[in-house]
C-alpha cells in the first residue's frame, strides 16, 4: 500500500459498493459525508482476501461486545 493513513468512523448505515473495470476493481465504503475507495489490481487479490478476513474478524468481535453489553444491561 502506498503511504497514506485515513481514519473514519463507521456508522450503522455505512454502505459498501464494488465497481469492476477492465484491469482493476474499486471497493468503496462510506456514508453521506466520507467515502473511502480502495483501487485494486489483479495482483492484490491476496491482500483483499486478508482485509476481508480482518473485517470479518472485527465484525465478530463487535458482535461479542454487543452481546456482552446486552447481558450487562
Amino acid at each position: 500500500m502506498k503511504s497514506l493513513t485515513v481514519s473514519a468512523h463507521m456508522e450503522p448505515d455505512s454502505a459498501s459498493r464494488l465497481a469492476t473495470f477492465d484491469d482493476f476493481v474499486v471497493v468503496r465504503v462510506g456514508g453521506s459525508n466520507v467515502e473511502i475507495s480502495l483501487l485494486a489490481s489483479p495482483d492484490t487479490s491476496k491482500a483483499l482476501r486478508d482485509l476481508a478476513a480482518r473485517l470479518n474478524e472485527a465484525a465478530q468481535i463487535l458482535d461479542t461486545m454487543a452481546t456482552s453489553a446486552e447481558v450487562s444491561a
